[in-house]
């Protein structure tokens, strides 16, 4: 073939014209542009060196941002933490991550898993919320239990106050209550090991074991600048929720210790009780009561208030509007003449029973400045078996008192000496000489009785 077709395009047409390849070359292959051709090899050559090592450099760049985009991906979709404002708070926390599992001198004992959970801890915490925590199956599998009525400790209820691991109440006839531990002492070691910026689940997976075993556990006293170290022997333990005693002049002392799974069988026995003996008052005794279900407590409450009263009102802070719960039940107890008793200890449903009685009623409260927990936890699966244990409202009194971190001020103050507080926990029956609170409270019923 002596010529070729070349297609010249202009101004938007197309036209053929024929070229003769023997001319052409001879023409082309002058000793200048043979130059001309080799500088331009040259320059190409270097040009392409250059392009593949950019592209390399990029190409590793774009390999970490899409590194970057995958963990990113995996925090939200994966790990579950949702959105943030910036991708780059979470490519921080991804660095954070490869530094430890690449540079950490004991990187080899570093597990997957425990980075995740503490990371998580770490998230809970931020909000801080003494009440909110991550909890493991297995950390769920104990609350359960202890809900449930029956564990293995010394049986005391803990919780976090001011950032500190206190006692919130020693449960009747308990190794914690025989030994002298009381509601607010603030536990910083247990066997020697300091709970400062400890979990609440931490401190009681250190206190919990074996029945038969010891533990000792050094606390500081309210109003004292004493620490006190104080051995325990663990016990099987098994929380009463509620019984009810009568004084020689027909006065009822019913006391309700928690609002867990077991206490509307009890609480039903003590209510029929209290109608086979139709008693002059009773004194309702709320002293370390750390709450529980709220389920319970409505229940409950149905004897307490009359159809169509207000029992508690739940405020969650604008995510929806308020609710409010009433009574549906008859109301049985309120028309008895009562006096209620509170301490330290009191918390949650128990507060709010105490609250909502004088609200509603004008019912005389007696004792100590309650707790101050005056929230709402709801125990929410995650994946893996694991809970979140969150805060989700408030829990108000029939007026609409907030008593979170303040408590219930008791009309009457009464503070008990230390003999009684240590007597308290492991006598049986009532006492009035070993209970000044209760004494108080009675004296106080018979004023209204009369």
């Amino acid at each position: 073939m002596d010529a070729i077709e070349t297609n010249i395009g202009s101004l938007g047409e197309s036209k053929k014209k024929k070229v003769d390849l023997k001319t052409w070359s001879k023409s082309f292959f002058t000793k200048k542009n043979i130059i001309s051709l080799v500088v331009i090899s040259i320059i190409l050559m270097t040009l392409t060196q250059l392009s593949l090592s950019f592209g390399y450099r990029m190409g590793m760049i774009d390999s970490v941002k899409k590194q970057s985009q995958v963990n990113f991906w995996l925090s939200q979709n994966i790990l579950g933490l949702g959105n943030t404002k910036s991708e780059s708070d979470w490519y921080v926390f991804w660095d954070v991550w490869s530094k430890i599992k690449n540079e950490y001198v004991d990187r080899a004992d570093i597990e997957d898993e425990k980075l995740i959970e503490y990371a998580i801890r770490g998230i809970v915490g931020s909000t801080g919320d003494q009440f909110s925590e991550f909890l493991t199956y297995k950390d769920y599998q104990e609350l359960n239990g202890e809900l449930a009525g029956s564990f293995e400790g010394i049986g005391a209820e803990i919780g976090k106050r001011n950032g500190q691991i206190v006692i919130i109440a020693p449960l009747k006839n308990s190794p914690a209550s025989k030994a002298g531990l009381r509601a607010g002492d603030a536990i910083i070691e247990v066997d020697g090991k300091s709970t400062i910026d400890f979990s609440t689940t931490e401190v009681v997976k250190l206190i919990r074991g074996k029945k038969g075993t010891n533990v000792k556990i050094t606390v500081f006293r309210e109003n004292s600048m004493d620490k006190k170290e104080i051995e325990i022997t663990r016990a099987k333990i098994s929380i009463p929720s509620c019984d009810v005693e009568f004084t020689n002049d027909n006065i009822a002392v019913l006391r309700i210790y928690n609002f867990y799974d077991n206490v509307i069988p009890e609480f039903s026995q003590a209510i029929n009780l209290i109608k086979d003996r139709n008693p002059r008052g009773i004194v309702l005794d709320l002293r370390n009561n750390p709450g529980g279900y709220l389920e319970a407590y409505l229940e409950m409450a149905n004897t307490f208030f009359k159809k169509g009263e207000v029992v508690l009102i739940e405020d969650f802070k604008g995510k929806q509007a308020n609710e409010t719960k009433i009574s549906l039940g008859d109301g049985y107890l309120k028309d008895k003449k009562m006096v209620v008793l509170i301490n330290g200890g009191s918390a949650s449903a128990a507060e709010i029973l105490a609250g909502s009685l004088r609200d509603n009623s004008k019912t005389k409260i007696v004792g100590e400045k309650s707790f101050g927990k005056g929230s709402v936890q709801e125990l929410m699966p995650l994946k893996n078996n694991n809970f979140l244990k969150l805060t989700i409202a408030y829990w108000l009194t029939q007026k609409g008192v907030n008593i979170s971190k303040k408590g219930i001020e008791p009309d009457i103050e009464v503070k008990v000496k230390d003999e009684e507080i240590d007597a308290l926990g492991a006598y049986e029956g009532i006492n009035v000489n070993k209970d000044s609170q209760l004494k108080k409270a009675i004296e106080e019923l018979n004023k209204v009785i009369k």
